[in-house]
């Protein structure tokens, strides 16, 4: 019997990571014959998603239990593995200045690690592999695991461009690629950053992107006098959703006869000022604030045929799953060229065009304005994820990357 222990943030929970997820489980349990869910998650309001068969639910790791006390982590298999996490922070030079979020990251992975119930799931299979969807919250119990076959790491953003990061730190970086099997990378650019960064993951990096679903074909486009531009993301400092509207009133201003509509999906903590912002706006733009709404209703959106352009304009991304959603609807992009987003969008892409990151909202105006009068047959966006984004694909490769060291001849597969 093979067992995969799955180490999520918020799944089976209905926030977060469950979109992202979602598009690998079932590929997952395909290949395993038992899989156990553990996560990390905050907000357990919304309720959890339907599992599919072969999956069960290990259990909310972030909920306290008394088995957390420190005294109960002194045992020698976990601190020896402490000595192994510090030694290796020391020679790396990371340390002596980061020794308080070291402790405290090492603390909440070796927690996890020691529930009973992680263990009892680890125990029941001689032949389990462990894959953490995170090198962080969830994913922080991986290096400190005893008893699994291959442990497997997925690295996206947030959990792996370090200067990103709260302190310019991630804790124990060296010693949780030291102990993965194999990390897998969202895009050549996290591959490539991984690998001048942390000699450890010699030899263990596969990309391994993630995907989106899309219609069987694509919607046939409307062509109406009003253009409509479309964004989704949250609305925060990184994700410069104000500059989305500079640039519209950018756009705008380069021709006031064209009628334009921004539409923007998503929430977050800047969105009452940017709600704010759109209170007045010259004759000629129209803004359309939906908030936070499910993915469901940004597909039937898209479905509409209605958006002619999307636009990302973030400080910082791994690849953006709202580009492959858009993409698969054969809706061009236009998008800031940071992270792994020149993989997915550029013209010899057909995809779109890139600004730079800190582009003027007169740069993005003339890329929009460039995207919406080309003509036909200039962009062929859903060529791109039909090629590297179909979900139906990006699972499959997932599942097989991390199915592919369930026996005992792992170790050595995995570094092949």
């Amino acid at each position: 019997m093979s067992r995969l222990i799955l180490f999520t943030n918020d799944y089976p929970y209905r926030a977060g990571d469950v979109v992202f997820v979602e598009k690998e489980i079932e590929a997952l349990a395909e290949r395993f014959e038992d899989v156990v869910v553990f996560c990390h998650a905050r907000d357990t309001t919304g309720g959890m998603v339907a599992l599919p068969p072969g999956v069960r639910f290990g259990g909310n790791l972030f909920e306290p239990a008394p088995e957390d006390a420190p005294r109960k982590l002194i045992e020698v298999g976990p601190l020896a593995l402490l000595l192994q996490a510090t030694w290796r922070e020391l020679w790396s030079g990371r340390l002596l200045r980061n020794a308080r979020l070291f402790a405290m990251g090492a603390k909440v992975g070796m927690t996890q690690a020691h529930r009973s119930a992680v263990r009892e799931a680890i125990a029941g299979d001689r032949d389990t592999v462990a894959y953490a969807f995170w090198a962080m919250g969830g994913g922080l119990a991986l290096p400190w695991l005893r008893g699994v076959s291959a442990r497997v790491v997925r690295v996206h953003r947030y959990d792996l461009y370090e200067e990103r990061a709260i302190g310019g730190y991630l804790p124990f970086r060296p010693f949780l690629f030291a102990r993965a099997d194999r990390v897998l990378a969202i895009s050549d650019d996290a591959a490539q950053y991984l690998e001048e960064r942390y000699p450890q993951v010699g030899g263990k990096v596969r990309v391994s992107r993630l995907g989106a679903y899309g219609p069987d074909q694509a919607p046939r486009r409307q062509r109406d006098a009003v253009q409509t531009i479309v964004s989704c993301s949250a609305v925060s400092e990184v994700k410069r959703v104000d500059r989305i509207l500079d640039s519209v009133l950018a756009l705008h201003a380069l021709d006031p006869s064209r009628p334009v509509r921004w539409v923007h999906f998503g929430e977050g903590p800047l969105f009452p000022q940017l709600r704010e912002s759109v209170l007045s706006l010259p004759p000629g733009i129209e803004v359309d604030l939906r908030g936070q709404v499910p993915n469901a209703t940004v597909s039937a959106f898209y479905e509409t045929g209605a958006a002619d352009a999307f636009v990302n304009l973030s400080a910082s991304e791994g690849v953006p799953v709202s580009i492959m959603e858009a993409i698969a609807f054969d809706i061009p992009v236009v998008a800031t060229a940071v992270g792994g987003t020149p993989e997915i969008v550029g013209p010899e892409l057909r995809t779109g065009e890139l600004v730079d990151a800190d582009a003027h909202p007169d740069v993005v105006a003339t890329a929009l304005a460039g995207v919406l009068d080309a003509p036909s047959g200039t962009y062929a966006p859903r060529e791109r994820w039909e090629a590297e984004y179909d979900a139906r694909r990006t699972g499959a490769r997932a599942a097989e990357l991390v199915s592919s060291l369930a026996d005992g001849r792992g170790r050595r597969r995995g570094r092949a």
